[in-house]
C-alpha cells in the first residue's frame, strides 16, 4: 500500500515536470502572491510517462483522470507530496513552503452534472456545473489551523473544517493536564473564505419545476473572482454538512460545493452553436433584400398583424452597436420598446415571445415583482454578513428583459429602472455596501393606458392617456400603441388566423396533421423556423459591427435638425432632445446588423426612421388638427394646442380682471373660449388647475372658482 502510494506520488511529479513547469517557476518567483496549481483534466488524460530506462510511454493518463473525478481529496494530497517531497517549487529566498500551503485546483472537468441531479453518491467526487451567481458575501478570514495554549505554556494545533470552531479535549503535551485552553490567533493559520449561492440554468426545466440553488464555498486566492448576476462553469468537489435542528443533529445532511476554479461561460449569444448549414442559410437570407421582412413575420406567427412593432422587436434582438469613447463613456447598444395598449391586444404574449428569443430571456411582470425584485439588494446571511443578492435584470444581462404591466408598477420601481436602461448598471448601496452590478439588457415593457383602454373617440389625445413619467418614457427608443378598434376586414382576418391557428395546434395534438394543408401551415408558421431565428442573432451579434458611412451621417443630421424644427415658437423648449438622434443611429446600426453589412447604408437610415416616425405619429397626432405635434411626445415639452390654451386663458383672465381684490370666475373662461374653439370644458379646468398647481394663476380668498393672473 505505502509502495502504491508512493508510485502514484512519482507519477505527478512526472505529471507536474512535464505539463506544470512554468506554473511551477512563476509560484517560486511570485510566492505567495501566486498559490495555486491549475491543473488541466485533459492534459491529465492525455499524459503518458516515460518509461524508466526505455524509451517507450506508460499511458497512465485515464488512471489518474479517473482519480480526480472519484477522489480529488487523496490526489490532492499526491500532487503535494510530489511537489514537497522533489522540491518542485523553489523560492527566492530559499525557505521552504508547507506542502498545505498550496492549493491544487482542477479545471475543465469532464464530468458536468446539473445541480437537482447531485445525489448522495457525488459527495466527495469532483464536478462541474454550470449555474448563475445569485448572491455574493464579503471575504472573510476562515480559521484552517487553530493553535491553542494552555495555563502551563505549551502549544496544541488543531485542524479546523467548515461550521463551528473544533477545539481539542485537552492540552495535547504528555503529561499536562490541563483543559481550559486559550485560542492564540497570531500563532493560528488563516484562509480567506466567501460564500456564494448559484442558480441552475433555468433552460430545460419542465413547466412549473424551480431552479435549484447551491452554496459554494470558495478560499484563498480564489475568492471575489465572481458576483451577482455572472455565469460561469464552476468545478467543484461535493461536499456535505450535517443539519442542526434546534441544537440537535439531524440525520438529513445538506450538500454544498467547494470551489476548485472557475471557467466563465461564453456570455449571451456568444453560447449559440451555429453549424455551417445554418450560416450559409443566414447568409442567403441576408443577402435576399428582404430580411427585415422576413424577420419581422417569423416573431410571434400566432399573432395577427402589428407589422410595425414585430420589425420593432426584430431591431431589439439584433441590437445596435455599444462603443466606448474616448472618455470612456460607453455608447449603450441596447434597444428599449414600449408597448402601451388595450386589454386583449396581444402585448404579453408578443414581449414572451421576444424573451424567449434570447438565452439569456426573462419575463417578470411589474404587479408582482419589486423594484428590489427586479435590480438587487444588500442582506444578511444566516451568519450575520452582508451579501449583495442580484435581481431579474442583472441575471439577464446582455439579454432581453420583457416588464409585464408597467403601468402597475410603483414610482419606486420606475425609479430603479431608469440607471439600467441608460448604463446598463444597478448601484446597490447599504449599510457601507457599495456594489455595482452589469444589467446592460434590452427592455420591452408592456401596459395599459391611464383608464385600461385608449379613448379614441373624445378629445384627448393619445399622449393625453398615457400615465407613466417623462422621465421613465423618454428612455425608450420606440414606444407603440395598440389601440383596439372595431374595424370588419381586420377583424374578420384576425379571427381566421387565431382560428386557424386553434385548428392546427388542434390536429398537432390529436397527430393528424395530414389534414392540415400546406397553404394552411404556411400561413401560421414562421418564415424562419425560431431556432435559426436565433441563430442568426447570434451570428450577426457576434460577427458584424456596422459603421455609419458619410452619407448616412448627414442625412441622420438634417433629419435631426428638422424634428428640432417642429415647433411654431422658436423661444419654447426643444420637441426633440438628443436621445431620439442617438435612438435613430442605433436602429439603424440593427438594420444593418440584419442585412449582415459591415456599413450603416442610406437605405437601414430610411428603414429606421420609417419605423420611428410611425410611433411618433401614433402619439403625437393632434386630435383637432390631425397634425403631428412633437410636443405632444411623453417628455419631450408641451404640445402646441396646449400652448396656445394655456396663453387664451392668460389673456381671458387679464383682460376680464377688475381692479378689485376678486377674480375670474371659471363659468366666465369657458364662455369665452368656447367662441375660439376651445368647447371641452375638462381640459380647460385641468390646464387651468395645472397653472394655479404651478404659481401661473392664484385663487383670492373665498372665490374658489375665480382666478387672478399671478
Amino acid at each position: 500500500m505505502i509502495n502504491e502510494s508512493r508510485e502514484r506520488t512519482n507519477q505527478w511529479a512526472d505529471f507536474l515536470k512535464s505539463r506544470c513547469r512554468k506554473q511551477l517557476l512563476e509560484i517560486g518567483r511570485e510566492w505567495p502572491h501566486l498559490r495555486s496549481i491549475y491543473i488541466d483534466y485533459g492534459e491529465v488524460i492525455r499524459f503518458a510517462r516515460i518509461i524508466p530506462g526505455t524509451t517507450d510511454g506508460e499511458a497512465i493518463g485515464g488512471e489518474l483522470a479517473d482519480e480526480i473525478l472519484d477522489n480529488p481529496g487523496k490526489v490532492i494530497e499526491d500532487i503535494q507530496d510530489a511537489i514537497t517531497n522533489n522540491n518542485l517549487i523553489k523560492k527566492m529566498d530559499g525557505k521552504e513552503i508547507k506542502k498545505d500551503a498550496i492549493n491544487i485546483r482542477f479545471r475543465g472537468i469532464g464530468r458536468k452534472v446539473l445541480l437537482r441531479d447531485l445525489r448522495a453518491d457525488d459527495v466527495g467526487k469532483c464536478i462541474g456545473v454550470d449555474g448563475i451567481v445569485t448572491r455574493a458575501t464579503e471575504v472573510r478570514p476562515r480559521l484552517i489551523e487553530a493553535v491553542f495554549k494552555c495555563p502551563a505554556g505549551h502549544f496544541t494545533k488543531k485542524a479546523q473544517g467548515p461550521g463551528k470552531m473544533a477545539e481539542p479535549d485537552g492540552c495535547g503535551t504528555d503529561g499536562c493536564t490541563f483543559k481550559k485552553l486559550d485560542l492564540i490567533p497570531k500563532r493560528s493559520t488563516f484562509s480567506n473564505q466567501q460564500k456564494l449561492r448559484i442558480q441552475e440554468n433555468a433552460d430545460g426545466l419542465h413547466p412549473g419545476q424551480q431552479p435549484q440553488t447551491m452554496d459554494v464555498v470558495i478560499l484563498d486566492d480564489a475568492c471575489d473572482q465572481l458576483y451577482p448576476g455572472d455565469r460561469a462553469t464552476l468545478n467543484c468537489i461535493v461536499r456535505s454538512a450535517q443539519r442542526i435542528v434546534k441544537g440537535e443533529k439531524s440525520t438529513v445532511f445538506d450538500l454544498y460545493l467547494d470551489l476548485s476554479s472557475v471557467e466563465a461561460e461564453e456570455r449571451d449569444f456568444e453560447e449559440v452553436t451555429i453549424s455551417e448549414e445554418a450560416e450559409a442559410k443566414i447568409k442567403e437570407i441576408a443577402k435576399s433584400g428582404n430580411a427585415l421582412d422576413m424577420i419581422s413575420a417569423s416573431i410571434a406567427p400566432s399573432i395577427y398583424g402589428y407589422t410595425e412593432i414585430k420589425k420593432g422587436a426584430a431591431l431589439q434582438m439584433f441590437g445596435g452597436v455599444t462603443a466606448e469613447n474616448a472618455d470612456g463613456s460607453i455608447n449603450r447598444g441596447d434597444i428599449h420598446i414600449l408597448l402601451l395598449g388595450d386589454p386583449g391586444s396581444a402585448k404579453s404574449k408578443l414581449i414572451k415571445y421576444v424573451s424567449r428569443q434570447s438565452p439569456r430571456g426573462v419575463f417578470v411582470s411589474s404587479v408582482t415583482s419589486s423594484g428590489v425584485g427586479l435590480t438587487g439588494m444588500a442582506s444578511r446571511d444566516e451568519d450575520g454578513r452582508w451579501t449583495i443578492e442580484a435581481g431579474a435584470l442583472p441575471l439577464a444581462d446582455g439579454g432581453i428583459a420583457a416588464i409585464d404591466e408597467i403601468d402597475k408598477a410603483d414610482p419606486e420601481t420606475l425609479d430603479s429602472l431608469l440607471n439600467i436602461m441608460e448604463d446598463g448598471e444597478v448601484r446597490i448601496t447599504k449599510a457601507g455596501q457599495n456594489r455595482l452590478l452589469k444589467a446592460r439588457d434590452s427592455l420591452i415593457c408592456a401596459g395599459n393606458p391611464k383608464d385600461e383602454r385608449f379613448d379614441t373617440f373624445g378629445d384627448t389625445g393619445i399622449a393625453d392617456q398615457i400615465t407613466l413619467p417623462a422621465a421613465f418614457l423618454s428612455r425608450f427608443d420606440l414606444i407603440f400603441i395598440m389601440v383596439d378598434r372595431p374595424e370588419a376586414a381586420l377583424d374578420e382576418a384576425r379571427s381566421r388566423h387565431v382560428i386557424k391557428t386553434r385548428y392546427i395546434g388542434e390536429c398537432r395534438t390529436a397527430g393528424k396533421l395530414d389534414r392540415v394543408t400546406e397553404a394552411e401551415r404556411k400561413e401560421v408558421e414562421p418564415q424562419i423556423p425560431a431556432e435559426l431565428l436565433k441563430q442568426y442573432i447570434a451570428y450577426a451579434r457576434r460577427n458584424v459591427i456596422p459603421i455609419m458611412n458619410p452619407q448616412v451621417r448627414e442625412y441622420l443630421t438634417k433629419h435631426y435638425v428638422e424634428i428640432r424644427g417642429a415647433t411654431n415658437n422658436p423661444d419654447s423648449p426643444s420637441p426633440a432632445t438628443m436621445r431620439q438622434q442617438e435612438a435613430l443611429v442605433r436602429l439603424a446600426e440593427a438594420v444593418a446588423k440584419i442585412r449582415l453589412s459591415p456599413e450603416v447604408a442610406l437605405k437601414d437610415a430610411e428603414a429606421a426612421i420609417g419605423i420611428f416616425d410611425s410611433c411618433i405619429r401614433a402619439i403625437a397626432t393632434d386630435p383637432h388638427t390631425k397634425q403631428v405635434d412633437w410636443g405632444r411626445v411623453p417628455g419631450q415639452g408641451v404640445a402646441n394646442s396646449k400652448k396656445k390654451l394655456i396663453e387664451r386663458i392668460r389673456e381671458t383672465i387679464k383682460n376680464e380682471m377688475s381692479g378689485g381684490p376678486g377674480g375670474v370666475s371659471i363659468d366666465l373662461v369657458y364662455a369665452k373660449l368656447e367662441p375660439q374653439g376651445f368647447t371641452n370644458k375638462n381640459e380647460i379646468k385641468g390646464v387651468i388647475d395645472e397653472m394655479a398647481k404651478n404659481g401661473d394663476l392664484s385663487q383670492p380668498r373665498l372665490s374658489i372658482e375665480a382666478y387672478r393672473v399671478t
